[in-house]
């Protein structure tokens, strides 16, 4: 669509100037006047596809933006299936690296918010002495303690909780 405003737009042009250069030969007052008009429509076409064009690139802008935010999104798909929600003590949740799913990252947990917020954000603990595990992006801050829960132990765990 681009090309063939850019064409109408050359073609306008150049018929303004024939006409422009028509006028400046012609004697009769009449012919004048209809060559004027004709002139004066051309200019208001020129500026209808001057004004076209530029909503022809807006909305390519929009397109090219909305195609960026599908492939993000697919991006967070796929990523985001590595993870699930797991029950780490009673009452709290975090998402859990896969086991299978660790392409050779080290066992970690995510914040659940900033997972929901399609953000990843490892929980951390924030000294060695430290047992609670915190999120540096929101400050979600679990300190976990032990539960009698039959299927705790197989839960994945990172290797550094101390639980």
């Amino acid at each position: 669509m681009l090309a063939e405003l850019s064409a109408a737009w050359a073609a306008t042009n150049t018929t303004a100037k024939a006409i422009a250069g028509l006028l400046k030969t012609v004697q009769s007052a009449e012919t004048k006047a209809a060559i004027a008009d004709v002139q004066n429509s051309l200019l208001d076409l020129q500026s209808k596809l001057f004004a076209a064009q530029a909503q022809y690139e807006a909305l390519a802008e929009v397109k090219r933006q909305l195609e960026q935010k599908i492939v993000d999104y697919e991006k967070w798909d796929a990523d985001a299936a590595r993870y699930e929600l797991t029950e780490v003590a009673s009452g709290i949740f975090v998402y859990a690296l896969k086991a299978n799913d660790q392409k050779g990252e080290p066992m970690h947990w995510l914040c659940p918010n900033c997972f929901n917020q399609h953000q990843k954000s490892i929980l951390g603990k924030p000294g060695v002495d430290y047992l609670n595990y915190k999120c540096n992006n929101c400050s979600f801050n679990i300190t976990p303690t032990p539960f009698s829960h039959p299927v705790i132990e197989s839960i994945p765990r990172p290797n550094w909780v101390d639980i």
